[in-house]
């Protein structure tokens, strides 16, 4: 696998991070002391088996997990001191997510549900319907905008839910596994899209078993029990 090596800032850095818990009296190591650092620009790819703690890593550096130990600092802020209604302001504000299986309300168009977000932040009713029109122009569903998530395809709505993770100009826009709901035809022009948005300068983390998404990145780090693999 590939790796393309960058020269903007630090966006976010994960220092010796670990995530434990219990589960029917076990406790499950899900990441085992993990370092690693995503610099601004960057297109970085976690792949790994099943069960190898990449969902997990996703999770606490977007913080919506907190690490049992260790650190995540992103924009300079240490995210795994926040209190829980701290991390949630936070993710609204700096983080964009994608989930696997979209994550959008059905009764919602989808120019309503990219506009949810930035409601949540406090935009203003004109500026969020021109930033929302605007996004879903850019991940070309102009046409589709006044479609509920039923009346799209798969591979439509996930472009919803992306154009939805952007809506309030995120540092950092997170995946996990995006194309897993998806045939290959329309994974392949999922990650021309995320191409596409790295190339504007959006920095992005995806977690991924798909390998076309993965070497489609700038570099790619191997998880396995929890480890980064050197």
């Amino acid at each position: 696998m590939r790796e393309t090596s960058l020269g903007g800032s630090a966006l976010l850095e994960a220092r010796d991070v670990r995530r434990e818990y219990r589960l029917k009296g076990d406790l499950i190591e899900a990441v085992r002391g993990i370092s690693l650092e995503v610099r601004s620009g960057d297109f970085l790819a976690l792949v790994g088996p099943s069960g190898s703690g990449k969902s997990t890593l996703l999770h606490l550096l977007g913080a919506v997990d907190r690490p049992t130990s260790g650190s995540v600092l992103l924009d300079g802020s240490d995210v795994a001191a926040m209190s829980d209604p701290e991390r949630a302001r936070f993710r609204l504000e700096h983080v964009g997510l994608v989930f696997q299986r979209f994550h959008l309300l059905p009764m919602l168009s989808a120019l309503e549900n990219v506009e949810l977000p930035m409601a949540e932040a406090g935009v203003g009713r004109r500026e969020r319907h021109d930033r929302a029109t605007a996004l879903l122009r850019r991940v070309g569903l102009g046409d589709r905008m006044n479609h509920r998530p039923g009346e799209i395809s798969g591979g439509q709505r996930q472009r919803v839910a992306v154009a939805r993770a952007l809506a309030n100009g995120p540092s950092l826009l997170l995946a996990d596994e995006p194309t897993g709901e998806l045939d290959r035809r329309t994974s392949a022009d999922m990650l021309e899209l995320f191409q596409s948005l790295n190339e504007d300068g959006t920095s992005i983390v995806v977690a991924t078993h798909d390998l076309q998404l993965a070497e489609g990145a700038r570099r790619q780090l191997v998880l396995v029990d929890g480890r980064i693999q050197p």
